[in-house]
């Protein structure tokens, strides 16, 4: 197999400005983020919603729906040159399935188009999530491809970014390998540190 790693510094034309915001949704939101409200012990009334401030000044709401398998995640900072109003970045929609797992997502800009369109695979036997495939929603990119079983061509949709998850031996997150097409800015500019759109802590996993 060819130098994997390397792949980690692959790079993408994904050039709309307004990509730069997706680094507020993947990146902002860390471990060090502060939960401000909607929780019942602060006063809250709304059980399916929270409110995180994050490192950059910019804060994200968090909604889900009732049965709890759609979640909503909006980031907001804010507008340049203005008094502290505060206006949204980008949005992203996340689908869980029976079991409470991320499937897929779609992730739109501050004025709700639709930028991209994300699908989450896991692990058959572990559960673990192990991929990641990230699809144009403005340009359905396609290729043409070889059945080897059939010998027959077809039309196939490419993923622009396609992230591989990785676990070090305690089960623990590694550092993920992106694949980003075709060649641009590195993946680490426009999704963070990371690398990666997936909404891994729970905004309502209680706190020990």
């Amino acid at each position: 197999m060819p130098d994997i790693l390397s792949c980690t510094h692959m790079r993408t034309i994904l050039k709309n400005s307004l990509l730069s915001s997706l680094i507020l949704i993947t990146a902002g939101v860390t471990s060090t983020s502060t939960i401000l409200a909607a929780s019942p012990a602060r006063g809250g009334t709304d059980h399916n919603v929270r409110i995180m401030r994050n490192n950059d000044g910019s804060y994200t709401k968090f909604s889900k729906s009732s049965d709890e398998r759609i979640i909503e995640r909006r980031t907001y900072s804010a507008r340049k040159g203005s008094n502290g109003e505060r206006i949204l970045r980008m949005s992203i929609i996340y689908r869980k399935d029976v079991y409470g797992k991320l499937r897929s997502g779609k992730i739109y800009d501050g004025t709700g188009k639709v930028l991209y369109r994300v699908v989450y695979g896991y692990h058959k036997k572990t559960g673990r999530l192990v991929a990641e495939k990230m699809y144009d929603a403005r340009v359905k990119r396609t290729k043409i491809i070889t059945d080897p079983k059939t010998g027959k061509t077809k039309e196939v949709e490419y993923p622009v970014r396609l992230l591989f998850h990785r676990y070090d031996a305690q089960g623990r997150p590694a550092k993920p390998i992106v694949f980003c097409l075709p060649a641009g800015k590195r993946a680490e500019e426009l999704f963070g540190k990371e690398g990666s759109s997936y909404l891994r802590n729970d905004p309502w996993a209680k706190k020990n």
